[in-house]
């Protein structure tokens, strides 16, 4: 049988390995190992070792150990419980916060910021210093794009949230950001989702107009092929 948190177990026991390759990170590796086997309170003993041990550290050498746990944690995103909050918040946070202050076109260090803090003008800054960086662009798109997946989710039952124009200025503000990449090869799909959404609002606007019957049977008459999710609603 396939036990639910089996991933993250298993990520855990990855990145011990991995951090156990710097003598610093070996607290960090105890941390992982402890948590695999269910030790939770031997597990953070470890954990407030590395942190007491991390406040000591000199300045690069803490960017260099936070960018090292960063990337080993992105290669392994089933570790849910190896980026604590006391991880967050005592070491990693605090190191890219001086970072940017001091070097504020670090690239590096507004990337990181930027994703852990779900703050756009930090990833638009550091796209604007790696314009490459394919994994923020489709980041910084996919926001926008969420924001109209939402208020397109009922158009199912012939409703659009939020409004026709909100919704038109998130897929341009995603289009404008896709539009700015260097090789859109790695991005074609979102590209594609765009010109869906595109095509979507532009029906529904032509429904309101003249609406005949419920928005997918409008679209179902004229070819559309578009999904419709399924929606439950629960009564108390």
């Amino acid at each position: 049988m396939h036990y639910w948190n089996k991933a993250n177990f298993e990520g855990l026991l990855r990145l011990a390995e991995a951090l156990n390759s710097d003598e610093r990170l070996s607290p960090l590796a105890k941390y992982c190992r402890c948590r695999e086997r269910g030790l939770r309170q031997e597990a953070f003993v470890a954990l407030e070792e590395f942190l007491e041990t991390a406040g000591q550290w000199q300045s690069s050498d803490a960017r260099h150990l936070c960018q090292t746990v960063l990337e080993l944690h992105a290669r392994t995103p089933a570790a849910h419980q190896f980026l604590t909050h006391p991880l967050l918040t005592r070491f990693v946070l605090p190191v890219l916060e001086a970072w940017v202050a001091e070097e504020p076109d670090c690239q590096t260090a507004l990337r990181w910021l930027g994703i852990l803090r779900r703050d756009a003008a930090f990833l638009q800054r550091a796209l604007a210093l790696s314009p490459e960086d394919v994994p923020i662009r489709r980041l910084l798109a996919d926001w926008h794009l969420s924001d109209v997946d939402h208020a397109t989710h009922h158009l199912g039952e012939s409703r659009l949230l939020g409004g026709l124009e909100a919704a038109r200025e998130s897929l341009a503000k995603a289009r404008t950001i896709l539009d700015d990449a260097p090789d859109f090869t790695p991005l074609t799909d979102l590209v594609a989702e765009i010109e869906e959404f595109e095509s979507m609002l532009d029906d529904w606007e032509s429904y309101c107009e003249a609406p005949e019957g419920t928005f997918p049977e409008w679209c179902a008459a004229r070819n559309r092929g578009y999904s419709w999710p399924t929606i439950v609603y629960y009564d108390n």
